[in-house]
Formats: C-alpha cells, structure tokens, sequence
C-alpha cells in the first residue's frame, strides 16, 4: 500500500493506492463522517487492478479546508487528483457524498470515467423538517461524541449498531478529531447546500449502478439500473457481500 497526499482546492487530500496489475483503475469515494477504510474490506477480493481509496476533505487524515466550500470543490478536487496520478480514465466508487461527487464528475468529464457505482446516494434538495432538523444539528457540534452517536443512529441500522457498536465508537472518535466549524462546513457544502440533482443523473452518458439500503433514507434515483440491499445508509458496512457483488458488476458495465 502507498500513502500518499495531494494539495488541491480543498485542502490537503490523502490517499491510499493499493497496486494491483495494469487494468483500470478504481476509485473509492466515502461519505459524511466516514473515512477511506470503508471501503478495505468490500474491495479486498477485486480483480488484480490498482484500488485508489481517497480520504474526503476534513476527513480521515486529509487536512481541513480552512474555508467555505461547496460540493462542486469535490469535482475539482476529485479531477485534480485523476490529472496528479495521470490516469486517462478509470472506475468511480462513491457512497453518500462520494457519490454525489462521482455523478457530478463523471457528467462534467464523461471521457475520464468507465462507469459509475452510486452507493446510497442522495438526489433530493433537502428541505422542510428535515432540513431544519439539519441545521439544528449544527448546534450539536459542540458537542461532537453526543452528535456522532445520534449521526451514527440515522445512517445505520439497529440491527447493524447491535451487531458492531464499533462502528458508533469509530464514528465519534472522528468528529472529535475536527473543530466545529470545518464539521459546520462539512454539513453546509454536502448537505443543506446542494440542490436538486435529478438533472445530473439524467444527463449522465455512463454505465451506472445505484444501491441503497432497505432502510435507507435516499431514495430510488430515476433512470439508473439500482439495487436494494439489506442495512440502512451505509451499505458497505450493511451489506458487504451484496455491495462486493455490486462492485464487480459496476466492473462489467466499463463502457464499450
């Protein structure tokens, strides 16, 4: 495994580059207040192809921002990295905001992408009580333990809490490594900002494969050939055999 950074518009980036043969490339994107690792051991079995694995701005050990941003930052961002690692194209794995990115990119830059896999992708604006439940949240900052575990109970099932109370562990020791105001950024750029992005997925050129959870809180994106897999909205640590089989299909799908 290589450790490498990357300087780009959104701060330092880490990455995680795992050698294996000369096929296309893939690469991983997680969602909000996850890191990298949630993709190890979904992956591990892939074919002998590199697997790239990217921490998300103030995430994993990728540096904060240190400004306001927005999720399309994460499209330069994802873009500066390809254009560093001088890959001609590649496979795009995204769960929740990885996921948001890799539409987003992959409808810009359609010749730099294979296909797309859309893990628990979230399309809608958010609005109404969920969105004020959102920015209520961000009061909750200051108290960032308290906050991951009522995180940790709306992206993962009861079921999978029981099973693994590490994952609640996990989850609040990250937001404790990361001030108040690089999470509130976090929060504004993937969250309360976006709009609508029905528009991207319909003009997306690629092979595509959406996923989402049976408890779930995204729902069935239009258009996209889309599988439902037992868990809530962090499907990679759900639903780990279904999510590697969806990978591998993701893999088939390479444009012809």
């Amino acid at each position: 495994m290589e450790e490498r950074t990357i300087d780009t518009c959104v701060g330092r980036i880490s990455l995680t580059i795992d050698h294996r043969g000369t096929g296309v490339p893939i690469i991983f994107l997680h969602g909000v207040f996850l890191d990298k690792s949630l993709w190890f051991e979904v992956s591990n079995d892939l074919p002998e192809i590199t697997r790239i694995f990217i921490d998300m701005p103030a995430h994993g050990v990728s540096g904060d921002v240190g400004h306001d941003w927005v999720l399309e930052d994460c499209v330069e961002m994802l873009m500066q990295i390809i254009n560093e690692l001088k890959l001609d194209t590649c496979f795009l794995i995204g769960q929740s905001w990885g996921s948001m990115t890799a539409l987003r990119a992959a409808t810009k830059y359609p010749e730099r992408f294979e296909a797309l896999g859309l893990f628990n992708m979230p399309f809608k604006k958010t609005t109404g009580l969920r969105r004020l439940g959102f920015i209520f949240q961000k009061v909750m900052l200051y108290f960032p333990r308290f906050y991951a575990k009522q995180a940790a109970k709306s992206l993962y099932s009861r079921e999978i809490l029981h099973k693994r109370p590490e994952l609640l562990i996990q989850m609040q020791d990250r937001l404790s490594k990361r001030s108040l105001q690089e999470l509130s950024r976090v929060i504004n750029a993937v969250i309360l900002m976006p709009e609508d992005a029905t528009h991207w997925i319909n003009e997306l050129q690629i092979p595509a494969l959406a996923v989402i959870g049976q408890e779930d809180y995204v729902g069935k994106p239009p258009k996209l050939e889309t599988w439902t897999v037992p868990g809530g909205h962090i499907s990679p640590h759900e639903s780990i055999e279904k999510v590697k089989a969806a990978i591998l299909k993701v893999l088939d799908m390479k444009k012809r």
